[in-house]
């Protein structure tokens, strides 16, 4: 099969969903998009623009990845993750909060690292990497923040561009490149782009997933021995979560199969 007929076969997994989809992939054999400027409620995907405005500021000295970072009692949401569900005098080092926030989604984690970066600084460092149809808004699970019209917004094609600063030194050191990848290598849930393929080459997908009512996201990269394939496939007003999750699904079959050997 050829580049532009597996081409075909991704967009056509997303063509026939209702609501608004993102797509944007890179590969070595050219570019995928469908909508990929269109916005969309980000969900946890938003949290790869945070841990690289962590990083960022690891990078110029003004954090530490082994820094102890209290949880203060607005942050302790619930939702994903188990932070919120553990006692408070537990300790957390600024590491643990971007490993909880990547693999598990943990919004606790979230809320204090937005805290802790500055909702400014996450924006700022999205605009550095071109992602200008993307925009934080509010911590997780702020319910009132969605009632007044607020909420976190990307683009498949900006959230290529925040996951292309972790293969091209531009905005983060190598060594937080490297350390953000080992991170979405770890990715826990597995029930969108893997979730049709049975078994997965070790360290060949970093990724994070995103979902809420309606909204089903996977972003990440995949390592072939023909280069960094970088997707991002995001499905918002779903009548059913479960259209969203098996195009994604199906598309990453598609581009599993077709890169996988090289």
């Amino acid at each position: 099969m050829q580049f532009e007929q597996v081409k075909e076969k991704i967009i056509a997994c997303f063509q026939g969903l209702e609501g608004n989809q993102s797509v944007y992939v890179s590969t070595p054999d050219g570019e995928l998009t469908h909508h990929e400027d269109q916005p969309v409620s980000s969900a946890s995907i938003i949290k790869i623009a945070i841990m690289l405005e962590a990083l960022r500021q690891v990078d110029r000295g003004a954090l530490t990845l082994d820094q102890v970072v209290e949880i203060e009692d607005v942050n302790r949401v619930e939702g994903a993750g188990v932070i919120y569900h553990l006692g408070k005098e537990l300790e957390w080092r600024l590491t643990d909060l971007i490993h909880l926030m990547i693999i598990s989604s943990d919004n606790t984690a979230t809320n204090q690292l937005i805290d802790l970066v500055g909702i400014a600084n996450i924006n700022h460092t999205m605009k550095g990497a071109g992602a200008f149809h993307s925009k934080l808004m509010r911590k997780m699970m702020d319910r009132e923040a969605v009632k007044a019209g607020k909420d976190n917004m990307m683009s498949g094609k900006d959230t290529y561009l925040l996951l292309k600063q972790l293969v091209e030194k531009h905005l983060l050191s190598k060594s937080s490149m490297k350390w953000a990848i080992d991170v979405l290598l770890q990715q826990q849930f597995k029930d969108k782009f893997t979730s049709k393929i049975s078994t997965i080459k070790k360290n060949m997908l970093a990724h994070k997933t995103g979902e809420l009512a309606g909204v089903e996201h996977d972003a990440g990269i995949l390592f072939t021995p023909r280069g960094p394939v970088i997707y991002a496939f995001l499905t918002a007003g779903l009548l059913e979560n479960r259209y969203g999750r098996d195009a994604i699904a199906n598309a990453g079959r598609l581009l599993y199969d077709f890169y996988k050997e090289g």
